[in-house]
């Protein structure tokens, strides 16, 4: 069973980071992070599991591709699949207040769609993340990451993609990716690619 974050692990590529992004107090300002994406890939599971939604995925390492059809049986399923998205969490740690910059209400030049960037020029994981969205922040329609680990080991960069269409009014997950690479120090560069698609019942 091809699973993002099982698929990582094998090129020891996945790390969870595990913190608390519960809000705090700046003086006297309560801090709700940059962006709730721990909360709409927390709703995306709960719909995806009532829906018994299943998922056309495609992984490829180099050359070497393969493909899967998989429906998770419940919200851990879910939650399992999408957690490489968790990530992205991090720069909503009360550590990250003003190390990133932001800016809403961007026009994008090839739809009707405005856009919220995220960027910091600081080596921390979540180096940027953009925000595509209909009318308000709530009808997200596109998001962009890219999230970059380095340690004693070895060096990643990925690129993390989710995409939404409307359904009853609400944002619901379409698809999604993941492309990078993995850089052993004094070893090659490894390319891989995941990719899914959302097919509801």
């Amino acid at each position: 069973m091809i699973k993002i974050r099982s698929f990582l692990h094998l090129f020891g590529i996945a790390s969870v980071l595990m913190f608390s992004i519960s809000a705090c107090d700046q003086r006297g300002v309560q801090y709700a992070g940059y962006y709730p994406i721990d909360s709409l890939v927390s709703s995306q599971v709960r719909f995806l599991t009532e829906a018994k939604a299943s998922t056309q995925k495609v992984a490829m390492l180099g050359e070497k591709e393969e493909k899967q059809t998989i429906q998770p049986k419940d919200s851990t399923g879910w939650m399992n699949e999408l957690d490489i998205f968790h990530e992205l969490k991090t720069l909503n740690k009360p550590i990250n207040v003003g190390a990133y910059k932001v800016e809403d209400g961007l026009t994008d030049s090839r739809s009707n769609l405005k856009i919220k960037t995220i960027v910091t020029d600081k080596e921390l994981p979540v180096r940027s993340m953009k925000i595509y969205y209909y009318g308000k922040p709530e009808n997200v329609r596109r998001i962009e990451a890219q999230f970059k680990e380095v340690n004693s080991l070895y060096s990643s960069t990925r690129f993390l993609t989710m995409e939404f269409q409307d359904v009853y009014n609400k944002p619901v997950l379409s698809s999604y990716s993941v492309n990078g690479g993995q850089k052993m120090f004094l070893g090659d560069t490894v390319v891989f690619s995941v990719k899914g698609n959302i097919m509801l019942q």
